[in-house]
């Protein structure tokens, strides 16, 4: 299941419920992936609870990072995934200055276990599918 991890300010609700409607459709329009199987983790950082270059970061210039955990993409989805994760933040929280840091680490199909049992063991599709390839870096 593809995941995102989320260091960001602390938001109100309100915010937060846009921000996972808005992130979750860029990420399932820019991949082959459903909505309906992507999760979201907010991790919020007040002022004080965060440091860049040494130095406190507060909410002028807030610590925002995301952290995908997916299967293998295409560069060109990467590409469109990275653009849309940052317009769906920067609209959600009214904040076109915060501009997240994305890091999307891939993992294999037999690298992720849900219900007891490795991806390529609990669904054909997966199986069938290879990690191991080289991508076109159209």
């Amino acid at each position: 299941m593809p995941c995102l991890e989320m260091s960001i300010p602390k938001l109100d609700r309100t915010t937060k419920e846009q921000l996972a409607s808005l992130i979750t459709e860029a990420f399932a329009t820019s991949t082959p992936f459903p909505a309906e199987i992507f999760e979201i983790r907010f991790f919020e950082c007040p002022p004080g609870e965060a440091a860049i270059g040494g130095k406190l970061v507060d909410e002028r210039h807030p610590y925002i990072h995301f952290l995908l955990y997916c299967p293998r993409l295409k560069r060109s989805a990467k590409q469109k995934l990275v653009a849309s994760l940052t317009e769906a933040f920067t609209t959600a929280t009214g904040r076109p200055d915060w501009k997240p840091i994305i890091h999307i680490s891939e993992h294999p199909y037999d690298n992720v276990g849900i219900e007891g049992k490795l991806l390529s063991d609990a669904y054909e599709e997966c199986a069938k599918r290879s990690f191991y390839y080289e991508l076109p870096k159209e």
